[in-house]
């Protein structure tokens, strides 16, 4: 019953912090203090009443409608909320009571914050990302210090090897920002070669960075797979059948072949075949070979606007964060 009891207890705080990301991601698109002024309906500007602020209930008590001029509230509200307590659970029952729990819980409000303004209004903030970036380099420090503490109260000593310096937590954290960064950047400026413009927004480039600060330079580039893996899956059906219906078969023939080599490679991830960083390094290769073909057919087949299927690709790199966060 404890464990039940405390459980449901960071939930309900996971919900209160959910409203707290809701005015967030909000007032960042209107361009407004998140302290001031006091919550207010946004169609009638009348200052809402504490009932109605209580996460989930108000509106389901409110009939989803404000109270005062009866404009349809947006389903973002509790919509946030319940992600934000599952997430705090979800974090709480994989770290228990420790630093990494906060830090988790950190990160993953700002992966909410940053996908929140991107899906909504196709906007990523840089105070955002910058945060993030600022936590996992935090992190990394903490972690660096402790591993230090904890090696020369072992052995009253420090073990500077190079290994060691290129292997640590902060020196991959390090790595990773810079990688995540100029992977993006890379990629995006293709589009420019092919298609007249970025194939990513600039705001996702300072994402990827973030990723890489906070999972460090190997997990980041699992990451940005599965971002890619979760976007292929969310346009895939309308842009297959575009596809197939203009007979453009060189772009189906390359994307499945990087989605087939790309479960490959995560398989092998899984099953430790790739423990051998030439295995790894080989095999991140060929994956991005395919990926940069694949990318290439696609650009080349939307250089007219009118043809383009675009869903912001944030929301799928913050998706992959979580993953690797929780799972």
């Amino acid at each position: 019953m404890l464990v039940i009891a405390v459980l449901l207890l960071i939930f309900i705080i996971g919900l209160c912090i959910g409203s707290f990301l809701n005015v967030v991601i909000l007032r960042a698109l209107s361009n407004e203090s998140i302290v001031f002024p006091a919550s207010k309906c946004p169609t009638c500007q009348h200052k809402l009443l504490w009932w109605h602020n209580i996460p989930i209930l108000s509106y389901v008590i409110l009939r989803g409608k404000c109270g005062f001029c009866g404009e349809k509230i947006s389903i973002q509200y509790p919509i946030v909320e319940l992600l934000t307590g599952i997430m705090f659970t979800l974090v709480f029952l994989k770290f228990g009571i420790s630093w990494d729990t906060l830090f988790a819980w950190v990160i993953g409000s700002l992966f909410i914050v940053i996908a929140g303004t991107d899906w909504k209004e196709k906007v990523v903030f840089d105070i955002h990302t910058y945060s993030l970036i600022g936590v996992g380099i935090l992190y990394g420090i903490l972690v660096t210090a402790l591993d230090l503490y904890q090696f020369h109260k072992i052995t009253g000593g420090f073990n500077f090897t190079t290994e060691w310096v290129v292997g640590n937590p902060i020196s991959s954290t390090l790595l990773g920002i810079i990688l995540g960064f100029v992977i993006m950047e890379v990629v995006a400026r293709i589009g420019y070669l092919i298609a007249g413009s970025r194939a990513f927004g600039e705001g996702d480039s300072f994402i990827a960075a973030g990723l890489g600060a906070v999972f460090g330079w190997r997990m980041m580039l699992v990451a940005l797979v599965l971002a890619v893996i979760i976007q292929i899956i969310i346009t895939l059906p309308l842009y297959i059948k575009k596809e197939i219906e203009n007979r453009n078969w060189m772009i189906v023939i390359s994307l499945g072949a990087f989605v087939i080599y790309t479960i490959a490679f995560l398989m092998a991830l899984q099953f430790g075949w790739l423990a051998n960083t030439i295995a790894y390094a080989l095999s991140a290769i060929v994956l991005a070979v395919i990926g940069v073909f694949a990318c290439r057919e696609i650009l080349r087949g939307i250089k007219e606007p009118e043809n383009r299927t675009y869903l912001p690709f944030g929301p799928a790199l913050i998706l992959a964060g979580f993953v690797i966060l929780l799972i």
